[in-house]
């Protein structure tokens, strides 16, 4: 093919500017071959600003080519190499022009014990050019290996380099190229110079250490000029730490004269094996001896079983030992060890024991007995240490029964000295079989909890566990026998466990601990009792029979929690107990309580001499039958009131001492009290710690440590293990006394509940999407970042709610903005009031009382109000519950949910859905109480399509754990998982 068409065959396809910059760059001799055969041509084509060219592909024919640089074709590489490879008799390889044809020089200069290094370009025409930038600005052909050293010297800036990119850089170059050090020439040498470990004497003991190898005429970190020739230096494979580690001016590697065996057979060889030179110049170390290594196996007899471990050593008796690899000098000579015949005979042995090499391995009594029987006899050229019979280890067919045997526990009667206890239970427990076969107790439940499937038995051999039984009463057992003193005896609170424990145990069991037995499995333990002499009441059926239970759990020497639904009388059954028992009692309540239980006591228990231990003049009556005093008190005056002793202690209201670390519980743990007992009707109110904490003052210990019923029973319970839930109930139902009114009260009126739901009006909607929107926001925020998320979330879901109540509670809001609840509170009460009913109003925030109160003067409508800052809380009280008292009562949650009778009212408002609908429950029991003769009807206004319809939605699928562990607004948001957050903040 003619020229002419070659190049046209280019020519015609490439784009006239494409063709232009071609003619440019191959004029400058910017083209140069690199290698041709029958097919075509490679050549490469330097590109201003770039360090590397590149690669063309131009074929035989003329009308084949290709190019690296991915640009449309025929691009100016591939023009630029047409016009310079094209001849008349085909192709050609094209020499670049002298201007692209370049050295570089490698200028080194000392720093201290450090190189620094420049790049001088040095040109064929003898130009030089200091690279002070990118190989690229040289518009040059570089060689590879320069454009190598180039990436290593990006960092540098021209400073000192270090040890390993000096290193790095002498390698890349090859002993190739010109160098300079210092100004002078100097050849690059292409081998590294190893550094040399050395073996010194040390005093009595040795010393190794890395030293720099001889003949050098001088020495870099990283380099080094021998015979006149620059060469990199190495320390072979020697990781950095050992390298460190052995400079001379460092003293780790000293060794003691009893490690010299160590040294020969361990440390050398392993020194040697970092391709260094080992120059051993002291003359004490010992001269190895050819010994051949052979297995150890000791045998050792343990409570599960058989202790199997195998061992390397050397001579017989042993002279060194493998252990975890290094090997271990035993004696004065020093054998030669040999890793081959080690990995052969440990390997032959395991092939025939199946027990690892330099491991201990632990059998089970079924297996040891195999292995003692079938394989020991094999293994002929072992040394067995531990002689030990198979017969031990045999697993008998024996079915193991537990015996539990009780005696002690009687109790004094009621008006016996306090000070004299009743006798503790003394309890004895065993497991045995028929065939005599008899295990400790402490190691069955060893066994069990280790997960073994057998015990090991008092006189030798293993029988199976009674695993069942276990499963069910394995950690009860085992909290009974920790708590036992060296005699055997068990504290009184422990009697629950003891009679979960019967129905499933064979043995003897006391009077006390019959009745109880059949107390708590619905049988006749409570005795029949009248109420006592005094109380100036008729108890109903059901308050009778509470009185009963706690004179049982009094003569028991036993303490409870009298958990009744509120308004079912748990102020009566106590003074019941009170009057019955001699004093004197204390009892703590809040402060806006104190009056009821004086009123109380006065009206039901006259014959007991009360002292109202409160105000700035209070004075502690010695003669008093109760006092009544409040929680504020009790930590303000926790050394008079805790140096008494007292018959009874009662804490009403005891969801107060639901935080164990605040100072006012750890006042009310510190009572002295023969007696003590809980009145709440919320025992657990926000979280299952509460009830630990009601515990550890009932009866301390037994609910165990605080850390340990986290993990056994608060953690398995939030995340729904009904084992750890089912346990727990089963722990605590023989002291906790629980009856709800719609099972024992049948004589109240219906209590008829209702969810009103509220549609917005257009401009509160606009209001509570826009607040929506932004708490969407910043919770999303507040999730990204990881920690602290809790608060912003119940800051969202605060302003949320405030906007589906009333928007004008929100920080900035128009004060004109309308609330359509509010309006719908205003059309119920003129309804109400009109039809001659009382109303409670309730909300948990006095600011939207605030917005209520001037809708009702406008009305026309009478009320009264109950919140934290009312100082006379009785007289408002006895305002409403007057026959021609005002209908509407407004009340907030907290000041008013606990300890009022209300009965006066028959309906019952709440503004606001609270998180826990305990808590709401509690106020609606204001009114649905003992003494209402009026049928109640409860209303909750709700925000229709918004976030409080899915709060209702949560607490209905989550309704056990909000009873059992969630209350406040905290646990309520630790109690959703993901899906359930977004949805909160997601459009209805």
């Amino acid at each position: 093919m003619q020229r002419a068409t070659r190049l046209e065959a280019v020519r015609e396809q490439a784009h006239a500017a494409v063709w232009g910059e071609g003619v440019r760059l191959a004029r400058a001799g910017a083209v140069r071959g690199v290698e041709a055969d029958d097919d075509g041509i490679t050549v490469e084509v330097k590109e201003a600003g770039r360090v590397t060219p590149f690669e063309v592909w131009l074929g035989a024919d003329g009308d084949s080519f290709d190019c690296a640089c991915g640009r449309p074709l025929p691009c100016a590489h591939v023009c630029a190499a047409a016009i310079a490879s094209s001849t008349d008799d085909g192709l050609a390889l094209p020499e670049a022009s002298e201007a692209y044809r370049v050295d570089l020089r490698y200028d080194f200069r000392t720093a201290g014990h450090r190189l620094a290094v420049s790049r001088t370009a040095v040109w064929a025409d003898g130009r030089t050019q200091l690279v002070d930038g990118a190989l690229a600005d040289l518009d040059a052909f570089a060689d590879r290996r320069d454009m190598q050293a180039e990436s290593l010297l990006l960092s540098t800036n021209g400073g000192p380099l270090d040890e390993e990119l000096l290193r790095r850089l002498l390698l890349i170059l090859e002993g190739e190229g010109q160098a300079t050090l210092d100004g002078a020439p100097i050849p690059l040498g292409r081998e590294a110079i190893p550094f040399v470990v050395k073996i010194r004497d040390a005093g009595q003991g040795f010393q190794a250490g890395v030293y720099r190898p001889a003949g050098l005429d001088a020495l870099f970190l990283g380099a080094a000029v021998r015979d006149g020739h620059l060469h990199p230096t190495t320390y072979g494979t020697m990781p950095d730490t050992e390298r460190r580690a052995l400079l001379p001016t460092r003293r780790e590697r000293v060794f003691g004269a009893d490690q010299a065996g160590w040294l020969v057979t361990d440390y050398l060889p392993r020194l040697r094996s970092f391709d260094l030179p080992v120059d051993v110049e002291t003359t004490r170390l010992p001269t190895a001896e050819a010994r051949v290594p052979r297995v150890e196996l000791a045998l050792e007899e343990q409570v599960e079983g058989l202790s199997v471990r195998a061992t390397l050593v050397y001579g017989d008796p042993p002279v060194a030992r493998v252990e975890q690899g290094r090997f271990v000098k035993l004696g004065e000579v020093v054998p030669v060890r040999d890793p081959g015949a080690e990995r052969r005979i440990a390997r032959a042995f395991e092939a025939v024991a199946r027990v690892p090499v330099g491991v201990t391995r632990r059998l089970a009594p079924g297996e040891a007995a195999q292995f003692l029987e079938q394989v020991v006899p094999r293994l002929t050229d072992v040394t067995i240490r531990g002689d030990l019979d198979p017969a031990r280890f045999r697993v008998r067919k024996a079915t193991l029964q537990p015996h539990l045997d009780v005696s002690g526990g009687e109790h004094r009667p009621a008006d016996a000295a306090r000070s004299a206890a009743a006798t503790p239970f003394t309890l004895d427990v065993s497991f045995s079989s028929d065939d005599g076969a008899r295990a400790e107790p402490a190691d069955v439940l060893r066994a069990w909890r280790l997960g073994r499937r057998v015990v090991p038995l008092v006189d030798g051999g293993f029988a199976p566990l009674p695993a069942d039984w276990l499963k069910r009463h394995g950690a009860l057992l085992e909290e009974l026998l920790a708590a036992r003193d060296r005699e055997g005896r068990v504290p009184r609170h422990a009697t629950a466990a003891l009679v979960e424990l019967m129905d499933d145990t064979q043995g003897h069991v006391p009077p006390d601990l019959q009745r109880l037995h059949d107390h708590l499995r619905g049988g006749d333990g409570l005795p029949e009792v009248d109420a006592p002499p005094g109380l100036c009441a008729d108890l109903r059926p059901y308050q009778l029979s509470g009185y009963r239970w706690l004179r049982f759990l009094r003569d028991m020497e036993l303490h409870g929690v009298l958990a009744d639904d509120m308004g079912l009388g748990k102020t009566l059954q106590t003074l019941a107990v009170l009057l019955d028992t001699p004093g004197p009692h204390l009892v703590v309540a809040p402060t806006s309580v104190i009056p009821t239980w004086a009123r109380e006591a006065a009206r039901f228990a006259p014959a007991l001499k009360v002292c109202v231990y409160h105000g700035p003049d209070r004075v502690l009556d010695p003669e008093a039958d109760l006092v009544i005093t409040s929680y504020a008190l009790l930590r303000l005056d926790r050394a008079r009131l805790g140096g008494r002793r007292w018959s009874y202690a009662v804490l009403d209201e005891a969801q107060a001492i639901k935080n164990p670390d605040a100072q006012t519980s750890k006042a009310a743990f510190a009572l002295d009290a023969a007696h003590r007992l809980a009145v709440t009707g919320t025992p657990v109110e926000n979280h299952l710690e509460e009830l630990w904490s009601l515990f550890r003052f009932l009866m301390p210990g037994w609910l165990g440590p605080r850390d340990t019923f986290r993990q056994r029973f608060v953690k398995p319970i939030e995340v729904g293990d009904a084992g750890a839930r089912d346990a727990l109930r089963q722990r605590v139902r023989p002291y906790v006394l629980r009856r709800r009114k719609k099972q024992v009260a049948t004589d109240l009126p219906a209590l008829t509940q209702i969810v009103e739901r509220c549609p917005l009006p257009r401009a509160q909607r606009e209001v509570y999407e826009a607040v929506r929107a932004a708490a969407r926001r910043d919770v999303w925020l507040a999730l990204s970042k990881g920690r602290g998320w809790q608060m912003e979330v119940l800051e969202a879901l605060l302003r949320m709610r405030q906007a589906c109540c009333d928007p004008t509670l929100l920080p900035g809001a128009q004060p004109d903005l309308p609330a359509a609840k509010l309006d719908r509170l205003e059309e119920m009460l003129v309804d109400l009031v009109t039809d001659g009913h009382k109303a409670l109003v309730f909300s948990q925030w006095t600011s939207l009382l605030d917005r209520v109160e001037p809708r009702l003067r406008a009305l026309g409508i009478p009320f009264v109000r109950l919140d934290g800052t009312t100082r006379d809380r009785q007289a408002v009280i006895d305002a409403f519950q007057a026959d021609d008292g005002a209908p509407v009562f407004l009340l907030s949650l907290k000041a008013g949910g606990t300890g009022l009778t209300l009965t006066a009212a028959d309906y019952v408002i709440h503004l606001d859905p609270w998180w826990n609908p305990a808590v709401e429950q509690q106020a609606t029991d204001r009114a649905h109480r003992i003494g209402q003769d009026k049928p109640v009807v409860s209303v909750k206004l709700i925000a229709e399509d918004t976030v409080e319809e899915r709060i209702l939605a949560l607490q209905e699928s989550k309704r056990e754990l909000a009873e059992v562990a969630v209350g406040d607004e905290g646990g309520f948001v630790r109690g959703l998982n993901a899906d359930e957050l977004r949805a909160l903040f997601d459009a209805a």
